[in-house]
């Protein structure tokens, strides 16, 4: 009740802005830029009996094609259709964008007590990013895993923080970078357990699939591996001008599309870029010094975060709205809203504003100054776990 006296006013207007966009702009206008359309027409294959994991593979883990269905045939129930899925989808989307910004508030007040985790929650209540993607892609289910397995693991429960992460990965892979700051932090055997729990909460979802599915499910599962590099400067090298778009919803009842390569193959061998990568990550790992400091662990993660961001092969923008909020925790509010901003400006300039109306020779420019604004932010991070 202390929480929600103290912090009830922020998540009231949170929640009213978000509603008056839902309410106020059409929903071909509010998804205009965002992946809506696509989730739609594959759930729609559900009419037909159809689906995925099992009929046709899916780009992602299973938690959200099967939501997706869910909220397609209600939206049905209904009497409505695209506009109606909209609606409901949005709904969904921000109730797990408040329940983030009440995890974020609780991470904020244990890492910097009461008065900078007001002020740090009306930065993250106001930011545009997180707004819009609301109604752009699904990752305000992926924040809300990644922050619930934060917050479980500074709150000393790591068993509900493993399963948590374990349900995170089955949305999306990224919260599995919550695990080698437990690897870190934690005794051999607890982080074991953690591994394990997390590993079953997996093989739960995973393996019923793979035997009701078959191929289909094995080719979803593997089809993330099988992409082409986009808007990154191993994109630029290898000469992929794009967006990490896959194509048509129908090209997903052909098992060979999922793996084939939508673009020039990489010119760098993608071992020696791992290679090269995980054994900068392993001195970083090694030459932390988080001891029980809840900060350092937080930065840890946001390091880990950016180093994958540097490392992947691909770039999609909403993956800020996993950044953001462990740049706010991480850093002093000042420099954090600083990076944000303008790592903001430069992704919306990308997309949708560049990218949208063809003009894919400007990534040379948005993508090398996103990189360097990535390698900034590396350093700034790295100083708070060096010890």
């Amino acid at each position: 009740m202390r929480f929600w006296k103290r912090y009830g006013l922020i998540a009231v207007l949170f929640v009213a802005l978000r509603l008056m966009v839902l309410v106020t702009f059409p929903a071909d206008n509010l998804t205009l830029y965002g992946d809506y359309v696509y989730y739609y027409e594959l759930a729609a294959y559900s009419d037909q009996g159809y689906l995925p994991f099992v009929h046709y593979w899916s780009e992602y883990p299973p938690v959200f094609p099967f939501l997706s269905v869910g909220v397609y045939q209600l939206a049905r129930l209904a009497g409505g259709g695209y506009h109606v899925y909209v609606g409901l989808m949005g709904l969904l989307m921000l109730s797990f964008s408040t329940g983030s910004l009440a995890l974020f508030l609780r991470l904020a007040q244990k890492l910097r007590g009461d008065g900078d985790a007001e002020r740090r929650g009306w930065v993250y209540s106001v930011l545009f990013v997180p707004i819009i993607f609301t109604w752009w892609t699904f990752d305000a289910l992926t924040v809300f895993s990644l922050l619930l397995a934060l917050e479980l693991l500074l709150s000393g429960r790591e068993r509900w923080s493993a399963a948590a992460m374990g349900v995170g990965v089955l949305i999306k892979l990224v919260p599995m970078l919550v695990f080698p700051a437990v690897v870190r932090t934690r005794p051999w055997r607890r982080w074991l357990i953690y591994g394990l729990i997390a590993a079953v909460v997996v093989a739960a979802v995973a393996l019923p699939l793979l035997l009701v599915g078959g191929d289909v499910a094995l080719t979803s599962f593997r089809s993330p591996a099988g992409r082409s590099s986009w808007q990154t400067v191993w994109a630029l090298l290898d000469g992929n001008l794009c967006t990490g778009l896959l194509g048509a919803p129908a090209d997903h009842f052909d098992l060979a599309m999922a793996t084939a390569p939508s673009g020039n193959p990489a010119r760098l061998p993608e071992g020696i870029r791992l290679l090269v990568f995980g054994l900068v990550y392993a001195l970083l790992f090694w030459r932390a010094r988080l001891g029980e400091n809840p900060r350092r662990l937080v930065a840890f993660v946001c390091l880990t975060f950016v180093l994958f961001f540097l490392w992947s092969k691909g770039w999609s923008p909403q993956w800020q709205t996993l950044l953001f909020p462990l740049v706010l925790l991480a850093l002093p509010l000042r420099r954090g809203v600083l990076f944000i901003l303008v790592l903001s400006f430069v992704n919306l300039a990308e997309w949708p504003v560049l990218l949208s109306r063809g003009l894919t020779q400007w990534l040379y420019l948005t993508v090398v100054l996103r990189t360097g604004l990535f390698v900034l932010l590396l350093v700034e991070l790295w100083r708070r776990v060096k010890g």
